[in-house]
């Protein structure tokens, strides 16, 4: 099961995380908005594999502060050997350590060892190195172009002399990498016959202790009896531990799913609170908006109201001195006074109705 899980490390962040090597979608849920690094991997973006902490890096060639030749996880720098896949995007990187044991290798020539750490699938055609300027190193990769620097790999605008030189430098390059590649596979055969002999003398060996072990059964056969006996147990109990191991492994699966799916929700349930809050927070402010209007309307009446009265008691201080004048001017005209006291009675009762219809209006 370990060997499905692959680590993953968010440069934007700087965070780990396991993830099933079968998932396609890649998303870092280390800070409080997600964000999707990939959603086809190992297809989509682009990543740098570290063959010596075996890591998956999201890459950004626009961020700086990190460099290809210097893992940022696990900072190892000695050699780097860079391999750029040309069926996925995964750029594998090596470097020199004798003390590590390594699942994926990055050959001297520019070859992935056994294959892509990423699509587990061979080149189509021999790698071809390049200096590569974005990057600072010298990487090797199938592709017609670089995925860092976009340079071609192969020049065919050369003048004819050139070409053929250039065609023979490149012949003579996948001669000697197929030599090396010859040389390596040489080599890992001699490692297999070496090994199968070392297998063939140990099964020698176990073939004279079971011989002797069944000299041993023929002369003493009560003991033999006891230890087939003992090794029958053995069995059942090794039998037994096994499928206890497959039942708490099965169990394991099932509670890392089921906190998966409590994670999911609760992420979930989180969204919507968020969600009902910012609703909340809207209604409040639009609340708030909605008094500030019906304040504000409320002064203008008010306002109003009181430049009425102002106009009103005005217009009362003129016809009271219009009715002096006239009371002045003709003491003894009564039907002069009776008009105007009445016109004064009248204002002042129209003063009142409007005082009290903006008062309501107000409530």
């Amino acid at each position: 099961m370990l060997a499905d899980i692959i680590k993953i490390h968010c440069l934007v962040h700087h965070a780990n995380f396991p993830m099933p090597r079968t998932s396609r979608a890649v998303v870092c849920r280390e800070s409080a908005h997600a964000h999707t690094l990939s959603s086809n991997f190992p297809y989509d973006g682009l990543w740098v594999y570290c063959c010596n902490c075996q890591t998956f890096l999201a890459w950004d060639k626009g961020q700086t502060g990190v460099s290809i030749k210097e893992c940022p996880f696990c900072l190892s720098s000695l050699n780097p050997r860079v391999y750029t896949c040309d069926r996925c995007a995964v750029t594998m990187v090596d470097f020199d350590d004798q003390t590590l044991r390594k699942h994926h290798a990055v050959l001297e020539w520019g070859a992935p060892q056994p294959a892509c750490a990423g699509c587990h699938q061979f080149p189509h055609a021999t790698p071809k190195k390049h200096f590569c300027p974005a990057m600072q190193c010298e990487i090797s990769t199938a592709r017609a172009e670089c995925s860092f620097c976009g340079i071609a790999t192969e020049t065919n605008s050369l003048p004819p002399s050139q070409t053929i030189t250039a065609k023979l430098d490149a012949a003579l390059a996948e001669a000697e990498a197929k030599a090396l590649e010859a040389e390596e596979r040489r080599r890992l055969a001699e490692e297999a016959v070496r090994n199968e002999v070392k297998l063939r003398i140990q099964a020698e060996h176990k073939v004279e202790e079971i011989e002797k072990r069944a000299t041993r059964e023929l002369n003493q056969a009560k003991a033999s009896n006891f230890e087939s006996e003992m090794a029958r147990r053995e069995a059942d109990a090794a039998k037994a531990l096994a499928e206890a191991e497959a039942k708490a492994r099965a169990e394991a699966e099932r509670l890392a799913q089921a906190a998966e799916l409590q994670r999911q929700d609760a992420e979930r349930r989180k969204t919507e609170a968020e969600a009902k809050a910012r609703e909340v927070e809207e209604r409040h402010r639009q609340a708030e908006a909605t008094v500030r209007r019906e304040a504000k309307m409320r002064a203008q009446a008010e306002q109003q109201a009181r430049e009425v009265a102002e106009q009103f008691s005005s217009q009362l201080a003129d016809s009271e001195k219009k009715a002096e004048a006239i009371a002045k001017g003709v003491k003894k005209d009564r039907v002069a006074i009776a008009l105007t006291t009445a016109i004064a009675v009248t204002l002042t009762i129209a003063l009142i109705i409007l005082i009290v219809t903006l008062i309501l209006h107000l409530r």
